[in-house]
């Protein structure tokens, strides 16, 4: 490395130490799932003043990065120069172009529940640290949620409120069981102090449900964020040369060609009936909602078995996963549940699967439906799309690869991480894996999931597309059942989901992409472990990124 680099690259890395401390400054809330601390006794301001001084700040970042030459950079500091300007350029565009603060009152209550949920977690803080901190937010939340009243307007999409009702709901009873369970574990003063806040939150969400109650009628904005946003993020977070038309035209190909490929595979299984008749047949073999978690816990054993005995990728050492119930405030947007990975600046490597349980509140026929999204089959696919070899395995490897550079442990492109996941599956299959035929068989239909994904999420934000139509589809095209396909739906429309449907698909193809092209050039050296612990030792950068430094020219 030429010595004229060294005063940029030091510039580069005491201003993105800058920026991140503003980051997580600005937002304490996200600052705790990302693993710091400093701010856990705050709530997030979201204000729109707070909002206006935040673009002002992250544009006076962006000017004193484009001062930065890359050029004369070496290829880690270049990329960590490059995944900055695509976090400030993007989250610039963002606030400006499709804010959240005055639309989005699931994102509100959501964000509420994070911060409490968060401190309840064991991840080496000491217990009554915790607590305190617990407290200290269960006070601010009055306060934030009155904000969140003022600040909501008639840019709000009606399906939001929507969606910010349940989110309410579902908080209220998290507050009502969890916190006291918590308090138990606290000494007896600070367990008073927590008991005594917690009436006061669950009135304060009393009061939000009224308000978006009475707000509703004045709720009478879109969710579509437009063409021109969309593209943005295509080409300038993504850092994919095509728009949304070129897109929904891929999507719809796609989608032809993986309806192709299922009914054909149908046939062969069983050419009396159709494909939607034996994905029918195979739902019914599900768990009862008791066993979800065994059931998952037992894919995620098979598939770490397969991993290490296929010698498909190192599984470093430290690392675990296990399987928990996903929180009530979170259950409206998550059908069938999330995936938390280990956070990016916590200590360990730990990550869990959280699955949503059956609602005691639904009828008979909605559990059975739950049950049935939850069959064996999907269970297998989807266990090993999340944990092994797929979104923990993958951020295990992100933290460990970016211990020295704090701008990349932090940025995230789902390109990478979603393409990833989806890779997996072919992954899995291709070496032996998923080879029976039910599971195939619903591996196809998930395929033609992830295509219809593509469809919806270029349709509802730039083709006019309603909530409903997108659920028809999701129904009629993709057989998801009623219930699943609209809480699917309902996580597409929200503010920062523009083009996160459609990055699952266009992920997974630039990955084998690059595996084809490092497959040339490696030529005998050439290993499938080799490929996959080269491909995660860059963190999460957009894929085109480590393409240019795994194949230069040839990406």
């Amino acid at each position: 490395m030429a010595q004229a680099s060294i005063p940029q690259q030091q510039a580069l890395a005491a201003l993105v130490d800058e920026y991140l401390a503003f980051v997580f400054q600005r937002d304490p809330i996200e600052a705790t799932q990302l693993g710091i601390h400093d701010g856990d006794d705050r709530l997030s301001d979201y204000s729109a003043a707070a909002f206006a001084d935040e673009i002002a700040q992250r544009k006076r970042f962006l000017h004193q990065l484009d001062t930065i030459d890359p050029v004369g950079l070496g290829p880690d500091a270049r990329m960590d120069w490059e995944v900055a300007r695509i976090d400030l350029a993007t989250s610039i565009r963002r606030l400006e172009a499709y804010p959240a603060w005055d639309r989005a009152p699931y994102w509100i209550v959501e964000q509420l529940g994070k911060a409490i949920s968060a401190l309840m977690r064991k991840d080496g803080q000491e217990p009554a640290q915790q607590g305190e901190r617990l407290l200290a937010r269960l006070n601010l939340a009055p306060s934030y949620l009155a904000a969140a009243q003022e600040a909501l307007t008639a840019a709000t999409d009606p399906l939001h409120v929507e969606m910010g009702l349940a989110a309410v709901k579902g908080l209220r009873q998290f507050v009502a069981s969890a916190v006291p369970g918590f308090a138990n574990q606290m000494d007896e003063a600070l367990q008073c102090d927590l008991m005594l806040a917690t009436p006061v939150v669950l009135s304060a969400l009393d009061d939000f449900e009224r308000f978006l109650l009475a707000f509703e009628g004045r709720a009478l904005g879109s969710f579509a964020c437009g063409p021109d946003y969309f593209d943005f993020l295509l080409q300038h977070f993504h850092l994919l040369s095509l728009d949304h038309r070129q897109l929904d035209e891929f999507g719809r190909e796609c989608m032809a060609e993986d309806k192709a490929a299922l009914e054909a595979y149908a046939r062969e299984l069983d050419p009396t009936r159709t494909w939607m008749e034996q994905i029918e047949a195979i739902k019914a073999d599900h768990p009862q909602g008791a066993d979800f978690l065994k059931t998952y816990h037992d894919e995620m054993v098979r598939a770490r078995a397969h991993c290490i005995a296929a010698n498909l990728i190192t599984l470093p050492k430290g690392e675990h996963a296990d399987v928990q119930w996903l929180p009530e405030y979170l259950r409206a947007g998550a059908p069938l549940g999330l995936m938390f990975t280990t956070p990016p600046f916590a200590p360990g490597l730990s990550s869990s699967l959280v699955i949503t349980p059956l609602d005691p509140e639904a009828s008979p026929d909605q559990q059975r439906q739950h049950m049935r999204d939850n069959c064996y089959a999907f269970a297998r696919s989807i266990t090993l799309h999340e944990i092994y070899p797929g979104h923990h395995t993958q951020k295990v490897h992100h933290k460990l690869a970016t211990a020295h550079s704090p701008m990349r442990r932090y940025f995230s492109s789902p390109i990478l991480v979603e393409g990833w996941g989806l890779y997996t599956e072919d992954l899995m299959e291709e070496s032996g894996f998923m080879d029976e035929p039910a599971v195939r068989l619903f591996k196809l239909r998930n395929a033609l999931w992830r295509s219809a994904r593509v469809v919806v999420d270029v349709g509802l934000h730039t083709r006019g597309m309603r909530f409903e139509e997108a659920v028809d589809l999701m129904v009629n095209e993709v057989h998801l059942d009623r219930r699943m396909a609209e809480g699917e739906v309902r996580r597409y429309t929200t503010h920062d989901n523009p083009t996160y449907p459609s990055a699952y698909l266009l992920g997974k193809i630039a990955i084998q992409t690059l595996r084809e092209q490092w497959q040339a050039q490696q030529g005998a050296a050439y290993t499938l472990k080799g490929f996959h612990d080269t491909l995660l030792s860059f963190g999460s950068p957009p894929v085109r990124l480590i393409a240019e430094r795994m194949v230069g020219s040839a990406a």
